[in-house]
C-alpha cells in the first residue's frame, strides 16, 4: 500500500483447487501489506472453500466471500463471474478502496510494490479515458495477433480491441463515475467501453502471470489436468534483480520470460486458456512466417526443474496431454470446418436446382 492511495486485491475463481489456492497464497507472499479479498464462486469442492475459509481467518489483511451459485447457462464459460466481480467492485468502494488489483484464480502475483501503483497513476494521468490498466503478462502471440499497438504515452502499450477487461488494475473512482459495468460476456462489456471512447492500457511493468497450458472450467465441467509441483509455488518466483530489470528495461516483459513453471514441464511458446480448437497452431504458423520456422516450433520449458524433475515430470506431471493439442482438437477443427464448408456448398446447390426448376 502506497501512503496515500489503498489496493484491494481480489482474487476471483471457481473450482481448481490447486490453483486457487496457488493464487492467494502468491498475493500474500508479495503484497503482506496490502488487503486481500477472495471471492469463491461457487466452487463445487467444499474442501476447497474450507482452505479458502481458514487461509482468511489466519490474517487479519484477508477475508473470504463465497457465493453459492455459478449459472453455467448464463454463460458457459465463465458462469456467473461478472456478478462476482460486482460483489467485489461493491466491497470495495463501500470500504474506501482507491484501486482494485483484479485477478483470477489461474494466475499468480509475481511482484507487486508502490511502483507499479505510482506508474500506473502517470498513466492514469495522461490517460482520462482510461479506468482499468492490464496487469496481465501477455503471450508473445499477442504480437502475433495484432492485438497491441503504441498509445499517446511513450513506452505504453494499448489494447487494440477494448475499452475494459476483465483483470488488471482498476481506478475506483473513475469506475464509480463512468457508469461503466461488466455485462454478460467480456466481449459485450469490453465492445461496450470501447465504442463509448474508453481504453485500456498496458501497464509496461506487468505483475500477474496466467498458468500456461491451465486446466478450465467450461459448461461447470473441468477439462484438462491441474499442474502439480513439490515447490512452493507453481511459477517461480522472481529474484530482486529480475525486478529491477523489468523496472529499467524500457521493454514490454513478456510471459515467456518471466514465467518459469516451478518443478514441472510444459511447452513453450504458452498458452494461458482451453485447448479446444486450432488456435494454438493458427499462432505458431503466424510466428514462422514472421520469425521463422525455429521460433515458432513447440519446445519444452526446462529452466524450473532440476533433473530428478525432470524424470518425474515427463512420467507423471506433463499438464497437458499431446494427444488433445496433436490430434483431437486440431481434427474437430477441421472437421468443423469441412462440415461448415460441405453445409454451405450443398445450400448452394439445392437454390441452383430449385432456380432451374
Amino acid at each position: 500500500m502506497t501512503d496515500e492511495l489503498s489496493v484491494l486485491h481480489v482474487v476471483v475463481g471457481h473450482g481448481l483447487p490447486a490453483y486457487f489456492m496457488n493464487a492467494v497464497r502468491s498475493v500474500r507472499e508479495v503484497a503482506p501489506g496490502d488487503s486481500l479479498l477472495i471471492l469463491d464462486n461457487a466452487s463445487p469442492d467444499p474442501g476447497l472453500r474450507e482452505n479458502l475459509v481458514q487461509f482468511a481467518a489466519d490474517d487479519p489483511m484477508v477475508e473470504t466471500v463465497l457465493r453459492g451459485n455459478n449459472d453455467v447457462e448464463a454463460n458457459g464459460k465463465v458462469g456467473s463471474l461478472y456478478e462476482a466481480y460486482h460483489v467485489a467492485f461493491d466491497y470495495a468502494s463501500s470500504r474506501g478502496f482507491d484501486l482494485v488489483h483484479l485477478m483470477q484464480a489461474d494466475f499468480q502475483l509475481m511482484w507487486w510494490d508502490d511502483d507499479v501503483v505510482a506508474r500506473a497513476m502517470s498513466i492514469y494521468d495522461h490517460h482520462p479515458d482510461c479506468v482499468n490498466i492490464s496487469t496481465q503478462i501477455l503471450t508473445r502471440d499477442e504480437l502475433l495477433g495484432d492485438e497491441v499497438s503504441p498509445s499517446a504515452t511513450e513506452g505504453v502499450l494499448a489494447l487494440k480491441n477494448y475499452g475494459l477487461t476483465d483483470t488488471g488494475l482498476y481506478h475506483l473512482g473513475r469506475w464509480l463515475s463512468s457508469g461503466l459495468t461488466f455485462g454478460p460476456s467480456e466481449r459485450a462489456h469490453s465492445q461496450r467501453a470501447l465504442q463509448s471512447g474508453f481504453e485500456v492500457l498496458m501497464h509496461p511493468w506487468p505483475t500477474d502471470a496466467p498458468i500456461p497450458w491451465p486446466a478450465v472450467i467450461r459448461e461447470g465441467r473441468q477439462r484438462g489436468r491441474e499442474v502439480r509441483t513439490s515447490e512452493r509455488f507453481l511459477l517461480r518466483p522472481l529474484s530482486p534483480v529480475k525486478i529491477a530489470e523489468i523496472k529499467g528495461s524500457g521493454n514490454q516483459s513478456w510471459l515467456e520470460d518471466v514465467a518459469v513453471p516451478w518443478g514441472w514441464i510444459c511447452l513453450t511458446p504458452y498458452w494461458t486458456t482451453g485447448v479446444n480448437s486450432i488456435d494454438y497452431w493458427v499462432m505458431r504458423s503466424r510466428d514462422a512466417r514472421r520469425n521463422g520456422l525455429f521460433s515458432a516450433l513447440p519446445r519444452l520449458e526446462l529452466r524450473g526443474v532440476s533433473g530428478k524433475d525432470r524424470s518425474r515430470s515427463a512420467r507423471f506431471d506433463y499438464c497437458l496431454p499431446l494427444f488433445r493439442l496433436l490430434i483431437r482438437e486440431p481434427a474437430r477443427e477441421v472437421h468443423r470446418r469441412f462440415s461448415a464448408w460441405l453445409s454451405r456448398n450443398l445450400s448452394k446447390r439445392a437454390r441452383a436446382q430449385n432456380a432451374a426448376l
